[in-house]
């Protein structure tokens, strides 16, 4: 079996090969500090944004958790099924459902915050102490300097306008 890259070889490993298997790696331990039928990062991170900002749209969501349309949209109904959440029309805008936390959803956010602390300490704890506000300030620099993506409807086409050519434009080739 051959020897493993590693920096002091000169091989640099994929970046997003790392961060991958540093997610991974905050997953399992979430999921051994949390224990089961607890809820994922993914599901505590909705709670928390809509707990921030009551009232918000799956799309204000998307925005500020990074999570897809779609897993959102499918993240919101399960947490909706379970009574966690509750959606609505929007008062401005037909076409959005407005998202807020029910009671038990509330309960539910509060009891779970200091498992997602816990975790959290534990994977700081893998950093020399002296790096980890550098650490949390460089992983929001690669948050921050994400585009974010155009809205895709649930068939991934992306919401934003084409124009059709008109007949004129399309005998002339244009």
């Amino acid at each position: 079996m051959s020897k493993k890259p590693s920096l002091e070889d000169g091989a640099l490993p994929s970046i997003s090969q790392m961060l991958h298997r540093a997610v991974q790696t905050a997953a399992d331990l979430h999921a051994g500090i949390a224990g089961p039928g607890a809820l994922t990062p993914r599901q505590h991170a909705i709670l928390e944004a809509v707990a921030a900002e009551e009232g918000a749209t799956q799309s204000q969501l998307v925005a500020v958790t990074g999570v897809d349309r779609s897993t959102l949209a499918e993240l919101v109904a399960r947490l909706a099924d379970r009574g966690l959440l509750e959606r609505s029309r929007s008062t401005t805008d037909a076409r959005a459902k407005q998202v807020r936390l029910t009671e038990a959803g509330r309960e539910r956010l509060e009891a779970t915050r200091p498992a997602a602390a816990e975790v959290d300490q534990a994977l700081l704890g893998r950093l020399p102490e002296d790096k980890r506000a550098r650490f949390l300030k460089d992983l929001g620099r690669l948050i921050a300097a994400t585009p974010v993506a155009p809205a895709a409807d649930p068939a991934g086409k992306t919401s934003g306008k084409t124009k059709k050519k008109s007949k004129k434009s399309k005998k002339s080739g244009a």
